[in-house]
């Protein structure tokens, strides 16, 4: 009489004990994926400055808008951050940054940017002794819409 009660017992703590172990991992998981969207975010603010350099500057000003510029950007600490440049027409150009946690979190920020000399040669906007693009407006960088 006694052993089933021990062993009912037995399976009673085992099954609360996995429950508070279920709980533990599942509020570890939840702190480990928060502290990897704080790294994708510094990395994508890290990487911000380099937006106004792209690879080719006088390419990106001569081509049209479906081409993009691609190029990794090296961050400090955790994390790595990736820009892409499009050229939209008339010296707009959109940067966006993408900046990636160790865990696969991403945080994207969008620059609207332009060269900071420009001409327009026979109708076709050109940009050949352009060093740097600037900000456009007061709100040039936006977070993007999907995160």
């Amino acid at each position: 009489m006694v052993l089933p009660v021990v062993l009912a017992v037995m399976v009673a703590l085992a099954l609360l004990s996995s429950l508070a172990l279920f709980s533990a991992v599942q509020e570890w998981r939840v702190a480990s994926l928060a502290g990897d969207r704080v790294d994708a975010r510094a990395a994508a603010l890290s990487a911000l400055g380099s937006a106004r350099t792209p690879p080719d500057l006088a390419a990106l000003c001569i081509s049209p808008p479906v081409t993009e510029q691609i190029a990794a950007v090296p961050v400090v600490g955790r994390g790595s951050a990736r820009i892409t440049w499009r050229h939209l027409g008339g010296g707009a150009v959109r940067a966006e940054v993408t900046g990636t946690g160790t865990h696969g979190a991403r945080s994207r920020l969008v620059a609207l940017l332009r060269p900071d000399s420009s001409e327009r040669v026979a109708g076709l906007f050109r940009c050949p002794t352009a060093t740097v693009l600037t900000p456009v407006g007061d709100r040039s960088v936006e977070g993007h819409p999907e995160g």
